[in-house]
């Protein structure tokens, strides 16, 4: 089992010259790679950030985008000027 793909909304599949993040986590090594695969396949970047055990980390920050959205705040606009991070 792999969680990802619920926090990027469907208007973000659209935007050109967007490259988008789809943030992953699993137990399994081969079931990542097959959905980093797909993740890149639909034009994004995959991240692995754990486990399993961060699918509810992962839940909760959807819940922080809905609130934002229904608040009438586009979640994207949050933290804009963040540097990037470098490895």
């Amino acid at each position: 089992m792999v969680k990802g793909f619920h926090l990027v909304p469907s208007t973000q599949w659209e935007a050109p010259g967007v490259t988008t993040t789809v943030v992953l986590c699993g137990d399994d090594p081969d079931a990542l790679r097959v959905v980093e695969t797909l993740v890149r396949d639909a034009g994004a970047e995959p991240v692995v950030v754990g486990s399993l055990a961060r699918a509810r980390q992962l839940e909760e920050v959807a819940g922080l985008y809905i609130a934002l959205a229904f608040a009438g705040v586009d979640p994207r606009t949050v933290a804009p000027g963040l540097p990037p991070v470098r490895s």
